[in-house]
């Protein structure tokens, strides 16, 4: 099974959001998953795909060609494909995978987080989206989903579309389940 990860690349990412995303990369490995992520050595992109390096899986990354030019790209150990834009980029991290999960980010990893939850919810593709809800730093997220469904933005039946936890080995296994996420856990379990 091949697990996109969506995460941040900020070097000020602190110690809980670091320690998640090492456990994260080192479970998918473990469990022989191949991890796509968007390329980057540093942050939480870097500790992930350095935890499933460590663990011995394979590594995908999907990459601009202006981070590789600026050195940002990890290691000769991960197969990494080189994009000119960022719609292409995101086509690459989505055409691979078979599911996904986000780790906390910025506006880039919210931007991907939004967009294949948002095409799962048009029935564009029907693959598990896990929140990996690190020191509940989705709170805010969930909150606003929440508001729009109570405000009738969104149909509460698609609240079931993501699935959120803050366990990175169930993260895992919602992944594996390849059944609606939503069925397993819902916004708040």
């Amino acid at each position: 099974m091949r697990i996109t990860v969506y995460c941040g690349s900020s070097r000020s990412s602190g110690e809980p959001y670091l320690s998640a995303a090492r456990a994260l990369g080192d479970e998918i490995a473990r469990r022989g998953h191949v991890l796509v992520y968007g390329g980057a050595k540093i942050g939480l992109m870097g500790a992930v795909a350095d935890a499933a390096l460590a663990a011995g899986g394979p590594v995908r990354g999907v990459i601009l060609q202006d981070f590789i030019d600026r050195g940002d790209v990890h290691h000769p150990d991960v197969e990494m494909e080189s994009v000119d834009d960022m719609r292409a980029r995101k086509a690459g991290l989505d055409g691979d995978a078979d599911a996904f999960v986000t780790l906390p980010g910025g506006l880039g990893t919210l931007e991907e987080l939004t967009e294949i939850l948002s095409f799962r919810q048009l029935g564009l593709h029907h693959r598990p989206v896990v929140l990996l809800n690190t020191a509940d730093f989705f709170a805010p997220l969930l909150a606003q989903i929440e508001r729009a469904i109570a405000e009738g933005f969104v149909r509460p039946e698609h609240r079931e579309l993501l699935a959120v936890t803050d366990d990175p080995a169930r993260a895992v296994a919602l992944c594996e389940a390849k059944v609606d996420p939503g069925a397993a856990s819902k916004f708040g379990g």
